[in-house]
This record gives C-alpha cells, structure tokens and sequence, in this order.
C-alpha cells in the first residue's frame, strides 16, 4: 500500500499549505486514491492532530477493517432505518448516527478550519456540517490538481489497465461474425477483462453497429452484425484502483473503402494532436491541433467533444483538453487523445489513445493498432 500512502502524504501536504484542520473527502474515487481499498463507500476524514479514519456504513465495517492501512481508523456508521441492527462490531467503532454525525463526531476538538470536497459531497451532507461547523473551505479543485500529476507507480497500474483492455479488445474483434450483437461484444470483453485480472470494467463498454457508431455514448443494444459495415468499440478496465480507456472503430467484412478513409483522417487528426503535448502547453492547444486537420478535410463540424480527459481513479478528470481550457499540461498528467467524427444516420469514427506527459514532451502509453486493419 506503500503507493496509496504517498498519495495521501499528498493530501496532507495540501492540508499543510492551507492550514486546514481536517479535510473530509467523500466519493469512491477519492477515497480509493487515498487508501487504495476496493469499492469504500463513506467518507475518509484526515485531521491535523485528531487521528485519521474511514468511515463505513455498518454492513461494509469488517470488509474495510480487513483491507484499510493499519494507521487508518475504521469507523462504522448507520444508514437510514438502520439503527436497531446489531451486530459483533467493537462498541467503540460504532457511531450513533449517519454519516454526518459520524464525520463531526471524529473531527470534535478538530474542526476550525476544515475542508470538504464539494464534488463529491451530498447535498443534505454538507448542510447539516455547514449548519454544525460554519465556514467550510471547497477543497474540490485542489484536490482535483493534486490528482492529475501521477508519480511514476500510478503510470504504471494506469499502463497494466491498459493492457488488459488492449488484449479483451483484440480477443473481442477476434470473436467478431455474423450474427453476434452489440450486447453480446459488450458481455464479452467485460468477462474477458476479468479473467486477465482486472477489478471490472471501468465504465460499461460501449459496442456500436452501423450508424450506432454515431452515437459517441452509444448504449448497446440487441443489433446484430449482419452484413458489412462499421464497428465502434470503447472500453477500459479498472485495475487496482486505476483505469484505462481505449477506443477503435473499424469496419467489419469486404468494402469499406470510404470509411476507412474517415478512420484515416481521424487518426491523422490523433496524431498531429499528440505532437503538441508537452509540459507547458496549455490543454486548449492539442484540441485545436485536431480541429485544423480535420477542418481541412471538410470534417470539423462533426467533432462534437473536446479531444481529452485524464484519467487514473476516475476515468474523467482533471485535465480537460477541450477548446478554451487554460490548464498548462504538466509532467506526469496521463490523457486521453481521442478525436471523432460523428455523421447522424450513417456512421461515426473516434481513435483512443492513452498519452503520459514527458519531462520534454510526451509518451504514447497505448500500443494496439489504431485501425485494427
């Protein structure tokens, strides 16, 4: 877990410089990146001098106890309706309450400048610890930085999640024929990635037909393959708390000369925008990079997103490269570089690549073919 302590040693640091008292994160994603336990639920609470602690719905108590670092707390909480149910739990780990009452209970003595991130917070959460504690600082976007810079261990699970995508996409294309449906692809590489180790999916994996393809996010349906045409799969597996993403379109049996042309194009548009990634460069540029190719090629009107996202614990976050964010890219970063065209009623094409930002420049961290010809 050594890796999972540096990264909350970069919490505390973040506490340091703005002088907080204790800082209250909730959400999945950041309690995983804090901690590296598998699906936490609650809320992990770090105080300057009052202790650190996870909090955890009664139910999840032992399964969180048996995985937390040991200088982690594990605090138990009720949920709704809840309170009657016992259970072996030690006394001194059960809180009356929800979780509201939990977090004020473990930051008592330690709560003059706390922080929350706002991203993640419930609404009827941060009302009942505005009401208890007063001025609450948003430490949503400070967070969200601190994130986005990987050391060199969170690139490398980020990569082992990417591989197993890359080898369930190629295992999936394979298993492509007549007759096989959207659903049925999806189904596929979601057992694939398990049995090649991944936690799960890191989002449901979109598979898309015919003019589906035009759908950036598609949900699969009981299409079947039947006669020649495209075929849009993207997909990403989690892995030890890390994600992947990955994106291909191809076209399925004979033909097809005029739409490989559009994946040609896209991807010219991929690459030309991944030699401008750099640290220094502000996210905006690479996504303009990709418009003026395609511009060029009468394609622009149909890229309807921003070219980019990071990704590491969740699989969208900080930074976006889309047009007018000023976001300067930083070593360390890993984005997504996946420029498309979307043509309503005929088809659609993205290219998917993940791309860790270089000391001088960059890494193409994906290394599956980008047509799959």
């Amino acid at each position: 877990m050594g890796g999972f302590d540096s990264n909350r040693g970069k919490l505390r640091r973040l506490m340091e410089e703005r002088g907080l008292t204790s800082l209250i994160a909730l959400g999945k994603s950041n309690i995983v990146y804090a901690t590296g336990l598998r699906e936490p639920s609650g809320a992990l609470v770090l105080t300057a001098g009052c202790g650190d602690y996870v909090l955890v719905p009664f139910l999840d108590y032992y399964r969180i106890q048996f995985q937390a670092p040991r200088d982690l707390e594990v605090k138990a909480y009720y949920r709704g309706g809840e309170e009657a149910i016992k259970g072996e739990i030690p006394e001194r780990d059960v809180i009356v309450g929800g979780l509201a009452d939990a977090i004020l209970k473990v930051i008592e003595g330690c709560s003059s400048k706390p922080a929350v991130d706002y991203n993640w917070a419930p609404t009827p959460i941060i009302k009942t610890l505005e009401s208890k504690l007063g001025n609450i600082e948003d430490a949503s976007s400070s967070i969200a930085k601190v994130r986005s810079v990987k050391e060199d261990w969170e690139v490398e699970l980020v990569e082992s999640a990417l591989r197993i995508a890359e080898e369930s996409l190629k295992r999936a294309v394979e298993d492509l024929r007549e007759g096989v449906s959207e659903l049925e692809v999806s189904g596929l590489i979601a057992m694939f990635m398990r049995r090649l180790g991944a936690w799960g999916e890191a989002f449901p994996t979109i598979t898309g037909f015919y003019d589906n393809t035009a759908l950036p996010h598609h949900t699969p349906t009981t299409l079947k393959l039947t006669t020649p045409g495209p075929v849009l799969i993207d997909l990403g597996a989690a892995l030890a708390g890390y994600n992947s993403d990955l994106t291909r379109t191809l076209w399925w049996g004979g033909g097809g000369r005029e739409f490989n042309a559009k994946v040609e194009a896209v991807v010219e548009a991929q690459n030309a925008a991944i030699d401008t990634i750099a640290p220094g460069v502000e996210a905006w540029e690479p996504d303009r990079t990709a418009r003026v190719v395609l511009e060029k090629k009468g394609l622009s009107k149909y890229f309807s997103h921003g070219l980019g996202h990071g990704i590491g614990v969740e699989v969208h976050e900080e930074p976006y490269m889309r047009p007018g964010s000023k976001t300067v890219l930083e070593k360390g970063m890993i984005v997504t570089v996946e420029p498309g065209i979307y043509m309503p009623g005929l088809y659609g094409v993205r290219v998917e690549d993940l791309v860790l930002v270089t000391q001088k420049g960059r890494r193409v961290l994906t290394r599956i073919s980008k047509t799959l010809a």
